[in-house]
């Protein structure tokens, strides 16, 4: 399975070329990180219009379920349901809840609707196994892990065709609730330098990539300065029996993931060509627990 997260709403006419099994779009106020993000209003008439393109529509709803916000997201959560949505991304555990209160509500199941994609801390095939045992659709493994622990985690997995692995786009390097950002500007004096949702660069001490950042009303996300790729380590990866493959266009635009995405789908279906596939590979090749004691 091909899964294209959408940059924006602008250029689907190279996605559709592309033919994705699916697209990853935003739905306020469930998601964080995406640009494409649609209105209640608007999404079962854009479910409808992939789904007669034979394309899933999955949802972003990766924000935190705060407790305030509870009674706004359940509702736009089962509306969102209502209106045919194949699946959410969620990084909080309180959809599985929600699963559960409308399973109780309607009668239909849909902790099969669920993706698990806290980023980071899906580490093992222990960690997916938690969650698929649960009945998701789906558990993300965390970008920074090697080829090696990606293909053991599907060795220990119960269900490795559920697991989820980012195969091109930027990752999460770090995120934050706090204002960082505007309280930064504020510090130098600078804070008529500051805009809401738009893109800085930030440098680290130890290296010279820019890294991008913004706040939004979530909060400040970075990310990281350069698109992971898997290249033709995706053969490894599949050969593992992981059973999906992301690609992640924010920032980057739909064009390029819809390139990227017939260059995948073109190396799955000839893997022979392998040593001529022209996109080199950025997955790490140390263990993450010893580049992070580093």
């Amino acid at each position: 399975m091909l899964i294209l997260a959408l940059d924006t709403f602008e250029d689907l006419e190279p996605v559709l070329e592309s033919q994705p099994d699916a697209v990853v779009i935003g739905l306020d106020p469930l998601s964080a990180r995406s640009r494409a993000i649609a209105t209640l209003d608007q999404l079962p008439e854009m479910v409808r219009f992939f789904h007669d393109h034979n394309i899933q529509t999955l949802i972003n709803a990766q924000a935190m379920v705060e407790e305030k916000l509870y009674p706004e997201i359940q509702t736009t959560f089962f509306a969102a349901l209502d209106a045919g949505a194949d699946g959410f991304y969620i990084a909080d555990d309180g959809y599985i809840t929600m699963a559960d209160e409308y399973e109780q509500k309607t009668g239909t199941p849909v902790r099969n609707k669920l993706i698990i994609q806290p980023e980071t801390l899906i580490c093992s095939g222990e960690d997916a196994s938690f969650y698929l045992d649960l009945g998701l659709q789906a558990a993300s493994l965390g970008h920074e892990l090697s080829l090696k622990e990606m293909v053991d985690a599907a060795h220990t997995s119960i269900r490795p065709d559920g697991i989820e692995v980012l195969i091109a786009g930027l990752y999460t390097w770090m995120e934050s609730r706090r204002p960082l950002v505007e309280n930064y500007l504020r510090y130098i004096e600078r804070s008529d330098r500051f805009e809401e949702g738009r893109i800085y660069t930030i440098q680290e001490q130890l290296r010279e990539a820019r890294l991008p950042i913004w706040q939004d009303e979530k909060g400040t996300h970075v990310l990281a300065d350069q698109p992971l790729q898997a290249g033709a380590h995706l053969l490894a990866l599949q050969n593992a029996g992981i059973g999906r493959f992301r690609i992640d266009a924010f920032l980057q635009g739909n064009m390029w993931g819809a390139r990227l995405l017939k260059k995948y789908r073109a190396l799955l279906e000839h893997p022979k060509r392998a040593e001529s596939f022209d996109i080199q590979p950025t997955i790490f090749a140390a263990p993450s627990w010893i580049r992070k004691e580093k």
